[in-house]
């Protein structure tokens, strides 16, 4: 088998693009595609503002009906709610064949909650 020059330059950028396909997919994998929050509580309300998504979901101007259409067919959801929003939105999601990825109890001191909840879904 003979090696020129161009086989050589055709190799590489193959491998360099093979390479960096899974750190632009990570990359991609870490801004999600949907975020969900509640302006009525600061701690949520700051959430959103240091996530850039293009359509957060307010659960304090969404109805739940319309909650409900705007999550469908999503495939990475964030969000820092209620325990009470989290459950219900999490059975939701879950009926869509989303999977919890990660929960996690935070302080609300400035909203006057025990905690919020931060999460996120995403599918497998």
């Amino acid at each position: 088998m003979r090696i020129d020059r161009r086989g050589l330059l055709k190799g590489s950028a193959l491998a360099g693009a093979a390479v960096g396909l899974p750190i632009g997919a990570q990359a991609a994998a870490m801004v999600p595609a949907l975020l969900v929050f509640d302006s009525r509580l600061a701690e949520s309300a700051d959430f959103a503002r240091s996530v850039a998504v293009p359509q957060p979901i307010d659960l304090a101007k969404v109805p739940l009906r319309a909650v409900q259409q705007a999550l469908s067919g999503a495939g990475r959801i964030e969000g820092l709610t209620r325990w009470s929003d989290w459950t219900v939105l999490r059975g939701l999601l879950e009926g869509q064949g989303l999977r919890r990825a990660s929960e996690a109890r935070l302080a609300a001191p400035l909203s006057g909650h025990d905690g919020l909840w931060r999460w996120s879904m995403a599918a497998r």
